[in-house]
């Protein structure tokens, strides 16, 4: 099992978030190889804004990333 429980594809299908039940969210190339972790844990899921991506926390919060992991703003 790979323990996925969510994913998302940008908008031309080059990249997926890729959200595990140990709340990591990981960026993936379509072709499923590693590119970074977004965040490391306590994440429900995760959705590609435009460019950006927005990360659902347990807490309910929902912090907006770039494509390179880094904070932007909380939502």
């Amino acid at each position: 099992s790979t323990n996925v429980v969510d994913a998302d594809l940008n908008s031309d299908e080059t990249l997926i978030v890729v959200t595990y039940n140990n709340g990591k969210v990981e960026l993936r190339k379509e072709n499923g190889s590693y590119v970074r972790t977004i965040v490391s844990s306590k994440a429900k899921n995760a959705r590609f804004q435009g460019s950006d991506i927005a990360v659902t926390l347990e807490s309910g919060k929902i912090e907006l990333r770039k494509e390179n992991g880094s904070y932007i703003r909380s939502l």
